[in-house]
C-alpha cells in the first residue's frame, strides 16, 4: 500500500469527523468565490452596472474578512483533529513508521481535503452565484438581470487564496508532529484531569466584570459614550473568559450540593461530566461568546439603523413632490397640470396638496441671544442664505394645531423650519434685505414644523410676520420677490422612483428648484442598507456555520474518553437512552450556553445604542437573534446525531 492509498483510505475511514470541516471550507470557499465573481464580472468592470459601485468596496473588505476568518478556522480544526488521532499515531510509530512518514502521510490527507473542499467549494460556487446576481439586481433596482458568467480571474484567484491556506496550515501542522513518545500517544486519551479547582477572587472578579459591564452600558448616554465603551469592552470579555473557566465551576458545585437535583436519574453523569468539558473547553467558547456578541451587535445595529433612516426620510420633507417658482414666471421648472398627469398616469394618488406665497428675505441671519449659534449669512466667509417670510393666517392654514400660533403683535416675528433642534433658547435678533431694505427684529417664538420642503430647494428658514405687516411689504415688492411654493404628497411614495425619472427626463431643472429628495434619498438608503444586511448576511452564516463546527471539532477530541466510559456504565446496567440523555443533554449545553451569553452580550450592547440614538428600537434586535438562535439550532441537530453515533459505534451494542 502507498502513501498516497493510505492518506486516501484515512480520509475515508475518518469521513464523519471531516465532514464538518470539509462542509463548512466548502461554504467558506462557495461564498468567497460569489463575492469576487461578481467584483470581477464583465458588466462591473466595464461600469455598466453603475450601481455596482455601492457595494464594491464592501465586497472587497468581505473578501479580506473570510480569508482571514477561515485561516483561522482551517488552523484550529487541524490541530483539533491532529489531537485526536494521537492514538492512531502512535499505532504506526509503533508499527515502524518514521516521523518524516507520519508528516508526509498527514500532509497528503490535509491537502485532498483542501484541494476537495477548493473545488467543491467553487462548483457550489459557480451554481449559487446566478441567484446571488439575481438577488443583487432585484436590491439594486437594475432594469436588466446581471448576466451570467464565470470570471477566470475569481476562479484563480479562489483557488490560490485556499489552497495556498491550506498549504501553509498543513505544513505548520505537520511540522509540529512527532514531538511525543510512543506511549504517550498510545496512552494521550487516558490520561486522567483531575480535580476541578476554582479561585475565588478570580470568581468575585469575574461576577464583577460582567456586573460592572452590563451596569455601564445600560446607563450609557451619548455624553458618556466615549469615555465609557472602552471599559465596558474590557470589563464583558474579561468578565466572559472567568465565566468560562472559573464562574461555571462554582455553579456546578453548587448544583452538585442539591441533592434532590444531582441524584435524579442521570443528572449525577451530566453534572459531574459537564465540568471538565467546560473548563477544557473555555478558550474556544470564551472566542464564540465574543465573537457572536460582536457579529450580532453589528447586525443588529444595521438593522435598526435601516428601520430609524426609513422613519426619519419623512422627516423635514412633507411633500413627496415639491418645487418654486417667482409668482408670474415665464418658464416655471413645471406646472402643477402636469404634475397631476403625471401622477395620475404613474397609478399613484394625490393625498393632499398645498401652495403658498412668500417674500424673499435676502442676505438672512438669525443670531440667539442665550449661545454664539448664528443661522443663516455669514459676511465674513462671504456665505450668504436667504430665508422665506409668509403671512401668519397662511402659517396657521398649513401647520398642525399644536403649532399653530394663535397671535403676534404688531412688531413681533416667528421663526420656523429651524434647522438647529438643539437650541433651547427662544429669542433672537433677525437681520435681512427687504424690498434692497435692511431689516431687524427681534424673534420671540420658535418651533421646527416644516411646512414646505423649503430647506431642501433653496430656502434654510420660513419666518412668519403678522398679516398687517406682510401686507405693507407685499405692496412694496415685485414678482421676483414673491416666491410661489407647491407641494404634492402622493400615495405609496416609497414605490415612486419610476414616477421621479419620469419627471426628471421631462424637466430642466437646472437652478434645483425641484424637490424629489424625500423619494430619491428614501430609495438611495434602503438600497444602501439592504445590500448591506444582503452581504453581511452571508459573512454572519459564514461566522455561525464555523462556529458550530468548532465546538462540533472540539467534541470529537472528547470522543475516545466518552467511548470509554459509555463501555463501562454499559457494563453496570446503563442504557443507550439514559447514555443518548446525557450526550444530547452535555453537547445542547455545550452549543448553546455561547449563543445565550452572546445573546446577553449583544442585548446590553442594543440598549446602549438605544440609550445613545434616544429611541428605543432594541426589540427588533431579536430578528437577528432569531436567526442566531435557529442556525444553532440546526447545527445541533446535525452534531448531536453524529457525534452520538459516532460513541454507538465505537461502543458495544447496548440494550435501548
Amino acid at each position: 500500500m502507498t502513501f498516497r492509498s493510505l492518506a486516501l483510505k484515512n480520509v475515508k475511514e475518518n469521513w464523519r469527523s471531516y465532514s464538518a470541516f470539509f462542509l463548512s471550507s466548502v461554504f467558506s470557499v462557495a461564498i468567497f468565490y460569489i463575492y469576487i465573481a461578481f467584483i470581477q464580472h464583465p458588466d462591473v468592470t466595464s461600469g455598466y452596472i453603475a450601481a455596482a459601485s455601492k457595494v464594491k468596496s464592501g465586497m472587497k473588505f468581505c473578501l479580506y474578512i473570510i480569508a482571514m476568518f477561515s485561516f483561522i478556522f482551517i488552523l484550529y480544526s487541524s490541530t483539533s483533529f491532529l489531537k485526536t488521532r494521537k492514538k492512531e499515531f502512535g499505532l504506526f510509530s509503533l508499527f515502524g513508521m518514521t516521523k518524516r512518514q507520519l508528516r508526509k502521510l498527514v500532509f497528503i490527507e490535509n491537502m485532498v481535503i483542501g484541494v476537495l473542499s477548493t473545488g467543491v467549494g467553487i462548483a457550489v460556487g459557480i451554481l449559487c452565484s446566478k441567484l446571488f446576481f439575481l438577488a443583487l439586481g432585484s436590491l439594486l433596482h437594475l432594469k436588466e438581470n446581471i448576466s451570467f458568467a464565470i470570471p477566470l480571474s475569481a476562479v484563480v484567484v479562489t483557488v490560490s487564496i485556499f489552497v495556498g491556506i491550506f498549504f501553509v496550515i498543513t505544513l505548520y501542522a505537520t511540522l509540529r508532529m512527532g514531538k511525543g513518545q510512543i506511549i504517550d500517544l498510545l496512552h494521550a486519551h487516558k490520561k486522567p484531569k483531575g480535580q476541578l479547582k476554582y479561585s475565588m477572587w478570580q470568581v468575585i472578579l469575574g461576577a464583577i466584570c460582567i456586573v460592572g459591564g452590563y451596569g455601564l452600558a445600560a446607563t450609557m448616554t451619548i455624553e458618556t459614550f466615549i469615555v465609557v465603551a472602552l471599559p465596558v469592552v474590557i470589563l464583558v470579555v474579561a468578565g466572559t473568559y472567568f465565566l468560562y473557566s472559573q464562574l461555571s465551576i462554582v455553579f456546578l458545585q453548587l448544583l452538585k450540593k442539591n441533592r434532590n437535583l444531582y441524584y435524579n436519574k442521570s443528572n449525577m453523569l451530566i453534572i459531574g461530566q459537564l465540568g471538565y468539558k467546560i473548563k477544557d473547553n473555555a478558550r474556544i467558547l470564551f472566542t464564540i461568546t465574543i465573537l457572536s456578541a460582536v457579529v450580532m451587535t453589528a447586525m443588529g445595529t444595521i438593522y435598526i439603523m435601516q428601520l430609524l433612516g426609513k422613519e426619519q426620510y419623512g422627516y423635514g420633507r412633507p411633500y413627496s413632490i415639491a418645487w418654486t417658482e417667482q409668482k408670474n414666471d415665464a418658464n416655471p421648472v413645471t406646472t402643477e397640470a402636469y404634475m397631476e398627469e403625471v401622477v395620475e398616469q404613474s397609478k399613484h394618488l394625490i393625498e393632499k396638496k398645498a401652495t403658498m406665497e412668500g417674500l424673499l428675505l435676502r442676505n438672512f441671519s438669525l443670531a440667539f441671544h442665550n449661545s454664539n449659534v448664528i443661522l443663516g449669512s455669514r459676511e465674513e466667509s462671504e456665505r450668504f442664505y436667504d430665508a422665506i417670510m409668509i403671512p401668519l393666517s397662511t402659517y396657521n392654514q398649513y401647520a398642525s394645531k399644536e403649532n399653530q400660533i394663535k397671535d403676534l403683535d404688531e412688531n413681533e416675528l416667528a421663526a420656523v423650519n429651524i434647522s438647529v433642534s438643539y437650541i433651547d433658547s427662544h429669542e433672537a435678533k433677525l437681520v435681512g434685505q427687504i424690498n434692497g431694505e435692511t431689516i431687524e427684529y427681534e424673534i420671540t417664538k420658535m418651533n421646527e414644523e416644516t411646512l414646505m420642503n423649503n430647506h431642501a430647494i433653496q430656502y434654510r428658514e420660513t419666518i412668519v410676520v403678522p398679516d398687517e405687516l406682510y401686507s405693507t411689504w407685499d405692496q412694496q415688492s415685485t414678482d421676483q420677490d414673491r416666491i410661489v411654493f407647491h407641494g404634492i404628497e402622493i400615495s405609496n411614495w416609497k414605490k415612486a422612483l419610476p414616477l421621479v425619472e419620469k419627471i426628471q427626463a421631462d424637466t430642466n431643472d437646472t437652478d434645483e428648484k425641484l424637490d424629489m429628495n424625500k423619494i430619491i434619498y428614501y430609495v438611495e438608503y434602503t438600497q444602501t442598507m439592504s445590500l448591506t444586511i444582503f452581504i453581511g448576511l452571508f459573512i454572519s452564516l459564514l461566522f455561525f456555520i464555523a462556529a458550530g463546527s468548532l465546538i462540533y471539532f472540539k467534541l470529537f477530541t472528547e470522543r475516545d474518553e466518552d467511548i470509554t466510559m459509555f463501555k463501562s456504565l454499559s457494563r453496570i446496567g446503563v442504557t443507550y437512552k439514559e447514555m443518548r440523555k446525557v450526550v444530547i443533554t452535555q453537547i445542547g449545553i455545550i452549543f448553546f450556553l455561547p449563543c445565550v451569553v452572546g445573546i446577553s452580550h449583544a442585548l446590553f450592547a442594543m440598549f446602549a445604542l438605544d440609550s445613545i440614538l434616544e429611541s428605543s428600537n432594541w426589540i427588533y434586535s431579536f430578528v437577528v437573534f432569531g436567526i442566531y438562535i435557529v442556525m444553532q439550532g440546526i447545527y445541533f441537530l446535525f452534531a448531536s446525531r453524529s457525534y452520538l453515533s459516532s460513541i454507538r459505534k465505537g461502543s458495544i451494542t447496548v440494550t435501548n
